[in-house]
């Protein structure tokens, strides 16, 4: 129980830091900032300060920062870029500072750069995830393996374990929302840059709407397969 409480806890401040890159880059191109949400819904903290409005829910890996497009119009294609790039690069800041912290209390440097190497590769073993997810075996899909999985290592490695899985979140957050389909960074940014332009205009629709499909069918796979553990007990 203990693990799972240190994983929500990491994963929360992983989503916080990733967030905090996005609303610092609006800051400094002078955008108000609406509301920063940490988490998903049911909200269990809401405060305002200053005309932002903070939220933290239970549900983690979610999070956003919102604006009003109003009080962006200033912001080129390229500063639209910058604001949306800026949470991924937060993560991966992160992602690699747990892996050095991470091989420092190994004793080992070696392990540090087998981390990197592994940032490197990650996209590939993402991929391959997202595949099985949606059209393979859904054996390892869901919140309970993945809270097993990382409850043994802090729970066999200690701060050593707390640390890698700190990184590995951060590396999933990092790699993922680079992905060029929106509603991640990695699409927003890429319809930033290109819009305005008649087929970007076109598209965009249907590619926002595939975005979500993809993202609600990695969801319900993930509750559904864990609802059929729970009563297969």
């Amino acid at each position: 129980m203990v693990e799972v409480l240190i994983v929500l806890l990491l994963m929360h401040v992983a989503i916080a830091l990733h967030e905090l890159g996005h609303y610092v880059v609006y800051r400094g191109y002078r955008v108000p900032v609406l509301g920063v949400y940490l988490g998903g819904p049911p909200w269990v903290l809401r405060w305002k300060r200053k005309g932002t409005e903070y939220r933290l829910g239970l549900i983690p890996l979610f999070g956003a920062v919102l604006v009003r497009e109003d009080d962006a119009k200033h912001l080129t294609p390229p500063d639209w870029v910058r604001v949306y790039l800026a949470g991924p690069l937060a993560s991966l800041l992160a992602a690699l500072t747990g892996f050095v912290l991470w091989g420092v209390l190994k004793g080992s440097l070696l392990f540090t750069l087998k981390a990197f190497a592994a940032v490197l590769i990650f996209p590939v073993l993402l991929v391959g995830d997202l595949f099985r997810a949606l059209f393979g075996d859904l054996s390892t899909v869901g919140a309970i393996p993945m809270f097993q999985v990382t409850g043994n290592v802090i729970r066999q490695g200690g701060l050593e374990g707390s640390a890698l899985v700190w990184g590995a979140l951060n590396a999933v957050l990092f790699w993922f929302n680079l992905l060029p389909i929106p509603p991640l960074d990695g699409g927003q940014a890429v319809y930033r840059l290109f819009a305005g332009r008649k087929w970007v205009e076109k598209v965009y629709p249907y590619a926002l709407g595939f975005g979500l499909a993809v993202l609600f069918a990695l969801l319900e796979i993930a509750v559904l397969k864990d609802v059929a553990r729970l009563l297969g007990r």
